[in-house]
């Protein structure tokens, strides 16, 4: 097994404990029922941000161990060589000034070296739905995960955001709770898996 694959492991076991912590924490100090409540509510942000943390720290990880493969800009896949001028050109700036497109083009030359160095930029939009997943992991040329984890993935983000935007009227029980928990818990499995399954079929080369 590749060391990366041992490193996202090590850092899978991690955030399950964290999971688990935040699932046992109003039963282990026996939390009075509002504080329950106020608990259960909280704990959605928290899954998120262990969630939105995992897919920072895998393609990170990702990134770092296709730069020790030393690939040319002839050999990467069109994605990952997209991906990096993406990342550090911005393309989703108009640049209608003349200067700033001169500016844009000196930067790709810049880039365009014999060997491709991957920068840690994840583009995770701070809203890793299902739609932002696939796109980070067509990014890095995996296969996208399965369609049954969409509406799943997505409740977790309706939830997320209205709490973070100051929600009251949202109820969140223990239900709530263990299904996210278990969402994240099988997404992190089974995007290592898609990942190791890529690398080994060489799917960052063209």
């Amino acid at each position: 097994m590749e060391a990366f694959i041992e490193e996202i492991l090590a850092d899978i076991d991690w955030r399950v404990s964290e999971l688990a912590t935040i699932k046992t924490i109003p039963t282990k100090y026996s939390f009075r029922d509002d504080h329950k409540k106020l608990h259960l509510k909280y704990s959605v942000t928290a899954i998120y941000s262990v969630w939105e943390g995992y897919i920072k720290n895998t393609f990170t990880l990702y990134s770092n161990h296709l730069n020790t493969l030393s690939i040319s800009r002839y050999q990467i896949s069109t994605s990952l060589l997209t991906h990096k001028l993406d990342s550090e050109c911005n393309f989703n700036n108009p640049r209608t000034a003349f200067k700033s497109k001169k500016k844009l083009v000196k930067l790709i030359e810049n880039i365009f070296e014999d060997t491709i160095t991957l920068k840690p930029i994840i583009p995770t939009e701070s809203n890793v739905n299902f739609k932002v997943l696939n796109k980070i992991l067509e990014r890095f040329s995996i296969k996208s995960v399965s369609i049954s984890y969409e509406n799943g993935l997505n409740k977790l983000l309706q939830f997320r955001n209205m709490i973070a935007h100051g929600e009251n009227a949202l109820s969140v029980n223990i239900t709530h709770v263990t299904e996210f928990i278990s969402l994240i818990e099988q997404l992190m499995l089974d995007i290592v898996i898609n990942i190791e399954y890529c690398y080994k079929i060489k799917t960052y080369l063209k």
